[in-house]
């Protein structure tokens, strides 16, 4: 059900050190169906703006920004069918490449950020 992943998400956030500041919105459309996204202010000052839209175990469209300090894109992952590559629609942007990715959910994109942050520090 779509509620016992938002709980997931939500304890996951609350426990990130990392996190300074989130702004998340959860919308359930049905039992099976529904909506997250946000903003997570993180502890070196980058952003993550995010937004993943599920029915049940699919994750239909979602797309995860984040953006250094000084406003500059990290990365962004999204499935936006765009790019034409063997994981298509599955992709990642970083600067001016795209690269091949796999399906990405918010609990995958911050496992990566806390490596970039613990990396840096």
């Amino acid at each position: 059900m779509i509620s016992d992943y938002f709980r997931i998400v939500e304890f996951r956030l609350i426990d990130a050190e990392i996190i300074a500041d989130k702004k998340v919105s959860y919308s359930e459309f049905s039992p099976d169906q529904g909506m997250l996204r946000g903003r997570l202010l993180f502890i070196d000052g980058s952003t993550l703006e995010f937004m993943e839209y599920l029915h049940r175990d699919q994750r239909l469209k979602y797309r995860f920004h984040l953006i250094d300090k000084n406003g500059q894109m990290v990365f962004r992952y999204d499935n936006a069918p765009h790019h034409e590559n063997s994981t298509f629609p599955h992709h990642k942007h970083i600067a001016n490449d795209i690269l091949e990715s796999e399906e990405k959910g918010i609990l995958d994109i911050l496992r990566e950020i806390e490596h970039l942050i613990c990396k840096s520090v």
